[in-house]
């Protein structure tokens, strides 16, 4: 097994959610991803563990109104996970991962719901495989929606570059505490 990059949790980080609010480490909402290739295999590769995300300005408002403002029944929860090979940086005002090359829609990487999708008190950890059936250059960015295509994209990553060919695996796992 072998790691290309590796983020601490407790690695300090600050950067800005609109408004000109500063979103610190201390904050209630933490997100962090784990990206890893072959997962469970004798050639698993972590892509990059640990790292930070950014909440999206509607993925922000999304979650307040799901969790304070909606009367009725309220929406799909953001557990579907899409692929890019965009290494744009993530910004709060972000929406989809439309930025530069687009999200990947083909060759087994299309967005989907997460294989699993557990909470245990503030932490939902949300896990999705993807196996690939084509080759990509440059996988490098993951996103979480509340729909298979189009909706609320609430979190977004950059993480290293991973080329992937046909039967290879990409294992996604964002790890989210709210509050």
């Amino acid at each position: 097994m072998s790691m290309i990059e590796n983020t601490k949790n407790s690695e300090a980080f600050d950067y800005t959610v609109g408004h000109g609010a500063t979103q610190h480490d201390d904050s209630p909402i933490h997100g962090y991803v784990t990206i890893i290739k072959n997962a469970g295999t004798n050639n698993e590769e972590i892509i990059v563990q640990n790292k930070h995300n950014l909440l999206t300005n509607t993925g922000k408002a999304y979650f307040h109104d799901q969790c304070y403002t909606n009367t009725s029944a309220g929406g799909q929860g953001c557990r579907f996970v899409g692929l890019s090979q965009d290494s744009t940086s993530p910004s709060a005002s972000d929406t989809d991962l439309s930025a530069g090359s687009g999200e990947i829609s083909t060759g087994g990487l299309a967005r989907a719901n997460a294989d699993s999708a557990n909470t245990s008190g503030s932490v939902t950890t949300i896990v999705k495989t993807f196996t690939s059936s084509a080759t990509f250059t440059a996988v490098q960015k993951s996103g979480l929606f509340n729909a298979s295509s189009s909706g609320t994209m609430a979190h977004e990553a950059v993480f290293t570059s991973v080329a992937l060919v046909a039967q290879d695996t990409l294992q996604v796992t964002w790890t989210l505490t709210l509050g």
